[in-house]
């Protein structure tokens, strides 16, 4: 499974998420340092801001696979081009048509089809004579005719495109559709071909869409720190990192070189330099994902370890609060966590005193449970 980054492309194109040029070389060099196999550098023909943050990308990274964004038109490639030339050999081409024969304005051209085609293939050839492999996108794939982008994916694959990207741009597929999908243009592609899953999340289903799309052929996903992304997002790289780390990891349909022990370190950096805001129980890196208030939470996290994800995969531990959800275990956790000595304490009594202060405050801070245990 190889990993295809787009937060520094796809990601920032969430609402009010500006990057520097400078900011997004340091991500790439985290990301890189982190083991994904490509980073989607961005859409150089964009504006300057864009040019020069692809260009700032490949000047900081060393040996991870770049990605530039074009559309079909040959100036949009030159300028991708000209973007990453002084780390050619290791960048590749994305380009896609828009699905035009959609358009309410193309209903009655009987000809837009072989128009779609023709200027696919002519954006995949221009780009394979200057760059060393080229991506080509199935746009809003789950609103067009299946048959046709077979064809559109056969038909670029034989004009030079390495990879076929199957972007589910509305969320209109669910994983059964997604599948299918993927099993019906893979069985005509060349072998050799990659296909690659770039799931939205408006309805919820990237992770699940993504996963379904893997174990039918597709071997590339492309993802986000945090599921970043304009509407809904993409699919999150850390859930799907996590997910084939915990229930595929003998799978070799999920092999992946990702150190998800820096993955939280990441997406905090990501976090901090986009103002972008984790929900709170968001998986894996919102800000309170692991921390535990409820009685049974805290008993199961002891004794069950093995069976449940440990945080600390993704550089994080569970943290203890205290509050009227609280047991026994959570409050002798918490107490040992704050390094207060326990086995002198009559913890029944404690409690009752815990319980009597969450009425008043809700969630019992650090200073007041000290204070209760130093009346006992």
């Amino acid at each position: 499974m190889k990993i295809f980054e787009t937060t520094l492309r796809d990601g920032e194109q969430a609402a009010f998420i500006h990057l520097k040029p400078r900011q997004k070389a340091d991500i790439a060099v985290s990301l890189e340092a982190m083991g994904v196999d490509i980073i989607d550098a961005g859409f150089p023909v964009a504006s300057t801001l864009d040019w020069e943050g692809a260009y700032a990308i490949a000047d900081a990274t060393n040996k991870v696979q770049l990605s530039v964004l074009a559309r079909h038109i040959p100036e949009d490639i030159k300028a991708a081009y000209s973007a990453v030339k002084h780390q050619i050999d290791r960048s590749r081409l994305t380009t896609w048509v828009m699905p035009y024969e959609l358009y309410t304005r193309y209903a009655n051209d009987t000809n837009i089809y072989k128009r779609v085609i023709d200027s696919s293939r002519e954006a995949v050839s221009y780009g394979r004579d200057i760059f060393p492999a080229v991506q080509y996108y199935l746009v809003y794939s789950g609103n067009r005719d299946r048959n046709f982008l077979r064809e559109l994916a056969c038909e670029v694959a034989d004009a030079g495109a390495r990879c076929i990207a199957i972007a589910d741009s509305q969320s209109t597929l669910n994983p059964d559709s997604l599948a299918s999908l993927v099993s019906f243009i893979k069985e005509n592609l060349p072998t050799g071909i990659d296909i690659s899953i770039h799931c939205h999340n408006n309805m919820g289903l990237a992770l699940a869409n993504t996963v379904a799309a893997i174990k039918a052929g597709a071997n590339q996903v492309e993802a986000t720190i945090g599921g970043m992304g304009d509407a809904g997002g993409n699919t999150a790289l850390e859930q799907i990192l996590a997910y084939a780390s915990y229930f595929e990891k003998d799978n070799p349909l999920f092999e992946c070189g990702c150190r998800l022990d820096s993955l939280y370190k990441i997406a905090c950096e990501v976090s901090k330099l986009t103002g972008f805001q984790f929900g709170s129980n968001q998986p894996f890196v919102g800000p309170d994902t692991f921390t535990v208030e409820t009685g049974i939470h805290h008993s199961l996290a002891q004794n069950i370890q093995n069976s449940t994800f440990d945080p600390k995969f993704i550089g994080r531990n569970i943290q203890s609060t205290v509050g009227r959800h609280s047991g026994l275990a959570g409050l002798r956790e918490k107490l040992q966590e704050i390094g207060v000595e326990t086995s002198s304490i009559n913890f029944h009594i404690l409690y009752s005193k815990v319980m009597e202060a969450s009425e008043k405050e809700g969630t019992v801070s650090d200073d007041t449970l000290l204070r209760l245990v130093k009346e006992m």
